[in-house]
Parts: structure tokens; sequence; C-alpha cells
């Protein structure tokens, strides 16, 4: 609901006092130049159920200008949006409400972002994880229960329940094998307090558990952010209680250019024994005939490189020439087979 001002033409002013007088809104707009009836070139887009209105109308560089002339054309625009917001608003039907005239604001057609992210969903308990697993599904029980004794429907739980008055349970059955000097109704007391105790313990369980899970997930979020940087956190603000990130994983690590020539002689004296000393076994039938068939690959290349003749005899054309692919010749067409 949005309570507007009563002191309008159309409204009687009631409440007010004898002596004060009435204004009309109308008259004061025309005697300060001002029209409450705005034209414009391209229509507002109002959301009048979020009090909001969207001027896509482009706006000249030229108009803007600089100090008093942009904060007028500024303030010009800025009421002639209100002044069409405001039509708007009286324009939907009206009530009056203790005096006062009301409207009903329409459902909003602006989507606003939310402030916060959307909730994640609860973890569920050992119960839940365990009743799914199992497939056991909740059955709702009725509230009221029929007492067998006091021949009456009464809640299940709570003050007055069913089977809950001492003076009705003041005898207990002992079962055959039982002790007959056993304190039997102290027992089921007791019974009922572990039960009680049990179900506190659990669910202090099921807080704890989930707690150290938003605790690891925050942890693991700052970890992540520590090693965003080159330092790995290391010039990082840390909290009350952090502690400092290990760098996992391994690091190469490089010799330094400059300075440690002792370190740099022994490498390269090293690295000359290990190629000259008898630790190194070379095969030389491997290597060898590695050798020989790199050679036979190249010879081949060139080959297949090789152009034959396009012409024939006396300068005609014809397929006249042949290759001999045991000999790995050319022969011409005056040549017998037999002498190839």
């Amino acid at each position: 609901m949005l309570a507007t001002a009563a002191a309008t033409q159309d409204t009687p002013m009631s409440n007010t006092a004898p002596d004060t007088p009435s204004i009309n809104v109308e008259e004061l707009l025309e005697s300060t130049g001002r029209s409450i009836q705005v034209e414009k070139e391209v229509p507002l887009t109002l959301d009048v159920g979020s009090l909001i209105g969207f001027d896509m109308a482009p706006v000249e560089m030229s108009k803007l200008g600089q100090g008093k002339e942009r904060d007028a054309f500024l303030m010009e625009v800025t009421r002639d949006n209100t002044q069409l917001l405001f039509n708007s608003i009286f324009s939907l039907p009206s009530s009056l409400v203790e005096k006062v005239k009301c409207v009903q604001l329409p459902p909003p057609t602006t989507k606003v972002p939310r402030e916060k992210p959307i909730p994640k969903p609860k973890l569920p308990t050992k119960w839940e994880t365990f009743a799914k697993s199992k497939g056991i599904h909740k059955k709702k029980r009725g509230r009221m229960l029929y007492d067998d004794v006091a021949k009456e429907w009464k809640p299940r739980f709570g003050y007055d329940k069913a089977g809950g008055d001492k003076e009705q349970n003041w005898v207990v059955e002992v079962p055959g094998n039982g002790d007959p000097y056993k304190d039997w109704l102290g027992e089921s007391e007791d019974k009922k307090k572990e039960k009680v105790a049990k179900n506190e313990l659990q669910r202090l369980h099921n807080i704890s558990k989930e707690v150290k899970l938003k605790s690891e997930a925050i942890n693991q979020t700052v970890k992540q952010a520590n090693k965003s940087t080159a330092s790995i956190g290391k010039f990082q603000e840390k909290s009350k209680g952090e502690k400092k990130a290990k760098a996992k994983g391994k690091h190469q690590k490089f010799a330094p250019v400059s300075g440690d020539t002792k370190s740099e002689k022994e490498k390269s004296l090293a690295l000359i024994n290990k190629i000259s000393g008898s630790s190194v076994s070379v095969n030389k039938e491997k290597a060898a005939s590695q050798e020989m068939g790199a050679t036979i690959k190249r010879s081949r290349d060139a080959e297949r490189r090789t152009e034959l003749p396009k012409g024939g005899v006396n300068g005609s054309q014809g397929s006249n020439y042949t290759f001999d692919k045991k000999k790995r010749q050319v022969s011409g067409p005056g040549k017998d087979k037999s002498s190839r």
C-alpha cells in the first residue's frame, strides 16, 4: 500500500483545522510555470510496483554542458520523469484508509538480483543418511493417541499425554524370568532419561559435524587464495589462529647464474667423466646397423626423386623406357630384355 497526500482538489480536508487554507496542487504548479502533463518523445518505461522508471531517451552531449547548465538539465529531466511516475500512481484505483487516500500497487515487473547467494542445501543428519540407504520413508503420525486406561483421546507427547499419568501406571508387570525384587518402575524412568540423553548427544554430534565441514571449506578457500599469489601467502595478513600455509609439491631449483664457480666446475667434470669413462657402454653392432639402414633409406629417396625421360626415340612420345627394380637401372628401347 502506498499512502499519498490528501491535500488535493478532489479530496476534502476533513481532518484539518478550520483556519488552515486548502492547497490546490494544479494552481501551485501553474504559478511556478510547471504542469503535471509531461510529453516525451521516447515513452518512459515504468515499473509502478517497484516505484522505478527507466528513461531510454538519448541524451545530447551539448545539453549537458558544465556546472550550473548540467545541473539544471539533469534536474529538469529528473522532475519530468518523477512527474510521470506519480501520474501513473494517481491513475490507480484508490480508497480512503483513516481519512488518507491510498492505492494498491501492482506486482513489480523488474527482477532485482539477490543481495546474498542462494543458500546451500542443509547437510543430512546421521539418521537421514541411514534411512535413505535403507529405503526408510518417514510416516507422519497423528498428534492424538487413544488412552485405553482413561478411555479418551490424549496428546502423543507433552503435558497430559496418553499413558503418562503416574497414578495410572503405579503397577508394572514383571516378566516371568525377571527379578521380583528389582525396581522396575525406576528402570523404566532411567531408560527414558538415557534415550533423551542419547538423542541430545546425537543432535550435538550433527551440529559439530556441520560446523567442522564448514570450517574445512573455509580453510580450503583460504589456502587457494594464498596460493594464487607469487609468494604463496607468505606476505598475506593472517587471521587469528590461522596456520602458516605449507607449499606442497615439487619446486624446481635453479643454479645461480654467477658467483658459484665451484659447483659449476664439479658438474662439468662429472659430465666429462661420464662421457669419457668406461662406465658408458656403446653397442657397436646396433650403431652400425642403424647407420646402414639410414644410408639405404637416403639412396631410395634419391632414386624416387629422379625423373624418367618423357620422350621416345627421335622425339616421338611414348613410354619406351622401363625401370628394373632389381638392378635399379633404366633401360632404353634398343635394349633387349635378356641383356637386362
